[in-house]
Order: C-alpha cells, then structure tokens, then sequence
C-alpha cells in the first residue's frame, strides 16, 4: 500500500466533511454515504498541506533547540574556564595567606627566640 493509500485510509471523512456535504444511499445494510472522488481527493491534500506545515513548523523549533542548546554548551564551557581561574585564583590567595601567617609565625617565633638570647637564655628554649 503506498504512502496516499495509507492516508487515505486513516482518514476519517465524518471529521472533514459535515453531513450536509454527504449524500445518502440506502443500500440494505444501512445509510451509506458517497463523496465525489475530486471533493475526497481535495480534502487528503488539504491535509498533507496542514501535515507538511506542521512539520517544517517542528523543523523550525528542532532548529532553535539545537541553536539554543549549543550556545548552552558554550556557556557552560565558558564558565566553567571561568570557575577554574576563579579556583585558582583562590587557591593562590589562599596560600599567599598562608605563607604570610607563615611568614608572621616565624618573625614571632624567632622575635621570641631573640629576646630569649638577650635576657640570657640561652640555647635551651630550641
């Protein structure tokens, strides 16, 4: 079956066509119903139209997302360099303070050490 037969066949004329647009025919197992093969033929391709609008509409949002995505990424990526001077930054503050609490530590400590050695302490102290 081929990709019209298929359309055609999933189609239901009740939605598209209003019953005044029908024409009855009383066959014995009930009302039946004919269309004009031109009017059936017009309506599948009103609806391929609307199908195929829908899906360049869909193309068109599949597009953005990608677009939007991608600049996602490179945000991310961006910040994330960022981040890592930010960590390194830090790390480098952090061990400029450490050294120069170090730094302070030792003048302390030797400042003590000093004073000892005037007041005649000694070398026991160390």
């Amino acid at each position: 079956m081929d990709k019209l037969q298929e359309i055609i066949s999933d189609l239901s004329l009740r939605h598209f066509v209003s019953k005044d647009e029908l024409k009855t025919f009383d066959v014995n197992s009930g009302p039946c119903y004919i269309i004009e093969e031109s009017y059936v033929k017009d309506i599948i391709i009103g609806f391929m139209k609307e199908q195929q609008a829908i899906i360049e509409e869909n193309k068109l949002q599949q597009k953005v997302t990608v677009h939007q995505f991608r600049q996602a990424q490179e945000e991310i990526q961006r910040l994330s360099k960022e981040n890592g001077r930010f960590r390194k930054a830090l790390r480098q503050f952090a061990d400029m303070k450490y050294m120069a609490l170090s730094a302070e530590y030792i003048i302390h400590r030797y400042s003590e050490y000093a004073r000892k050695l005037l007041e005649g302490g000694g070398l026991e102290g160390r």
